[in-house]
């Protein structure tokens, strides 16, 4: 519903002092006007009121005619009493049932000598949106005060007509003066600046004037005249609404205390060359780090640590800790190494961690603060880094190399020992047999059994003194291939129906030092054992290759230069855990059920391998299959 009257030129009433305008001038307002405008006559009754006040009442105005104001029009009716008509007619704002709304209230006079009288205006406008944008406005410029007081970052703001200069208040304590004390312009600025960084700072000003966006532009100021502080300055252009670039908007931020740092270090390296010599010729790895909380630096690094993480031409300067952090790091030990240097305490720890290329290495790291002469405070951290990946896998290889040996003596004496008991039991036994009468049958399978027991235990003997070496036969230069292919054939006469064998032979002419026998020996045995892990159903590839130099380097294979055949014996069964893979070369370990296997099949090829100066490596997954792989060193006349 629109308010109703004559028509008069339509005058819009705004803030400020006013003048008492007409009936027709307030109707014509409240048509027009975007608020919502509600007219009281003298008895303080509703009189009438505009469209956009019927909407926000939810009544029209024949329905509020005659009756009081409610809504934010009591609101704005208590304010004014509060505050005076005078201060009233200038406009107020006030919050209502969670809005917020800018209201006026002003006087009509007569419009003619007809009229009735007097009215009161109540002009009530919805800022709401205004004053939440205000509010974020404030909290975003709080927040902002908050982070550049705690960066020791101020801002600035110059606009390039004027000269003009606003600074934030952060700026103000960062150059030591108080607000209001200087003109922060370019010449109430300069006599803040180091008489010898002035030209600096000069050129830097005319470049922000002509548009250019500045980064890094550190120079010092002077405090009271005396005190030296160091600071750096960003710049970036700002544009108006009309896409044009108008003034410049920038930080200014307190970096005395990190160029101090480097400056004690980079005396400390000054002071120190012979030990700067000392750590880049060291082939231990040696880094640097910034005291910088919560994230330390790589401040220096030596060759030896880019060569052990792959960073190298510098590229781990700058950079912290979690750079060489990867999958296979222990989450626990690496925040204590953190925690190490923000505490500023040494650690010593062993490590798995990652180089560039993502592969991974252990190392053993020691941690310890540097400080600064004078014991002022920690200056820096030393990181020194040692990879010790080959150490180790040296070490678990010398220490089963050692337990296999100690139980190879061990087996082989008792099997000597045995060896001697079993002759007199296989000879008497045959001995008894001829001397039994032929009708005697019961007692000739007696003898039979005895017999054919004590050769078994013969053979098991065998194979203990092979694993043992103190009967290994004479080994030569032969042709490896031949041989494989022959021990393929015997080894396929055993295999089950369902078991496929497939062979892959590159070579043919290769030579190797072994001994023919033994050679066809590792192949049954590998053979067999591929074939009792796919119970009787499966394929098993069998391969004899030449390894590159680079993957003999691969499997850390001795000379990888000097040249390798590797024999592979691949299988898709049920696999081997880990628990299990760790004791599989030992002597009567088996996975197989009880009467099923002596457990020196594999002892017998390790055995064997070992003594042609080879390697042996098992690879496997529980239900994903086994392989055997036997690395055998090349022989070239």
């Amino acid at each position: 519903m629109r308010v109703s009257g004559p028509a008069a030129n339509t005058r819009q009433v705004t803030g400020g002092p006013m003048q008492a305008v007409t009936r027709d001038m307030a109707i014509d307002l409240a048509n027009s006007s975007p608020a919502h405008v509600l007219l009281l006559d003298v008895g303080g009754m509703i009189f009438d009121v505009n469209a956009r006040c019927e909407k926000l009442l939810g009544q029209s105005a024949a329905e509020l005619r005659g009756k009081k104001p409610t809504h934010v029009f009591d609101a704005i009716l208590v304010r004014v009493r509060a505050i005076g008509y005078e201060r009233a007619r200038r406009g107020f704002q006030l919050q209502h049932d969670g809005a917020w709304f800018e209201a006026q209230v002003f006087t009509t006079e007569p419009s003619s000598d007809d009229d009735d009288g007097k009215f009161l205006v109540l002009r009530a406008t919805d800022i709401t949106d205004r004053k939440s944008a205000e509010f974020q406005l404030l909290e975003s410029e709080a927040r902002l005060e908050e982070a550049t007081r705690i960066a020791s970052m101020g801002t600035y703001k110059l606009y390039w007509d004027t000269f003009k200069v606003i600074w934030s208040h952060q700026m103000y304590e960062i150059h030591g003066v108080a607000p209001g004390s200087i003109d922060p312009s370019a010449m109430g600025y300069n006599h803040l600046i180091l008489p010898e960084d002035l030209p600096i700072v000069k050129a830097t000003i005319k470049d922000l004037v002509s548009g250019k966006e500045i980064t890094g532009t550190e120079y010092r100021i002077l405090i009271e005249g005396e005190k030296i502080r160091w600071v750096r300055l960003e710049g970036r252009v700002l544009f108006d609404v009309d896409g044009r670039p108008y003034a410049s908007f920038g930080t200014v931020q307190d970096v005395t205390e990190a160029r101090n740092r480097e400056e004690t270090l980079r005396d400390l390296a000054a002071r120190n060359t012979v030990l700067t010599e000392a750590l880049q010729a060291s082939p231990v790895g040696v880094a640097v780090l910034t005291p910088d909380r919560p994230n330390s630096n790589v401040f220096y690094v030596n060759p030896a640590l880019e060569e052990i993480t792959g960073f190298r031409n510098g590229r781990l300067i700058g950079l912290t800790l979690e750079s060489l952090r990867g999958e296979e790091t222990d989450p626990e030990i690496f925040t204590a190494l953190i925690e190490a240097i923000q505490t500023s305490q040494s650690i010593s720890c062993e490590l798995q961690l990652s180089r560039e290329d993502g592969s991974t290495f252990l190392s053993e790291v020691e941690l310890a603060p540097v400080v600064a002469p004078g014991g002022s405070g920690v200056v820096a951290h030393t990181l020194i880094v040692r990879d010790v990946t080959d150490d180790r896998r040296r070490t678990d290889a010398m220490m089963d190399a050692q337990k296999m040996e100690a139980l190879g003596k061990l087996s082989g004496g008792v099997a000597h020992e045995i060896n001697n008991l079993l002759q007199p039991i296989i000879t008497l036994s045959d001995l008894g047999r001829e001397a039994c009468k032929e009708d005697d049958e019961k007692l000739l399978k007696y003898f039979d059994v005895i017999t054919g027991s004590g050769r078994k235990a013969r053979e098991v003997v065998r194979q203990i003194l092979t694993f043992s070496r103190q009967d290994a036969p004479l080994i030569g230069s032969h042709k490896v291939a031949p041989i494989v292919e022959d021990a393929v054939k015997l080894a396929k006469s055993g295999l089950l129906p369902g078991v496929e064998l497939k062979t892959h032979v590159e070579i043919d002419e290769a030579h190797a030092l072994v001994n023919p026998t033994q050679v066809s020996q590792v192949v049954i045995n590998l053979v067999r054992n591929a074939s009792d892990a796919m119970d009787g159903q499966g394929a098993i590839s069998l391969g004899l290759v030449r390894l590159s130099e680079s993957d003999a380097i691969k499997v850390h294979l001795k000379r990888p230069d000097r040249g390798w055949l590797a024999l592979t014996v691949s299988d898709s069964g049920c696999g081997i855990d880990d628990e299990s893979r760790a004791r599989i070369f030992e002597p009567f370990f088996t996975t197989k059920p009880v009467g099923q296997g002596t457990g020196l099949g594999l002892s017998v090829v390790y055995s064997i391998v070992l003594g042609w100066g080879g390697a042996i490596n098992i690879e496997s997954e529980v239900d994903m299959g086994t392989t055997a792989m036997v690395y055998i060193p090349e022989f070239i006349e």
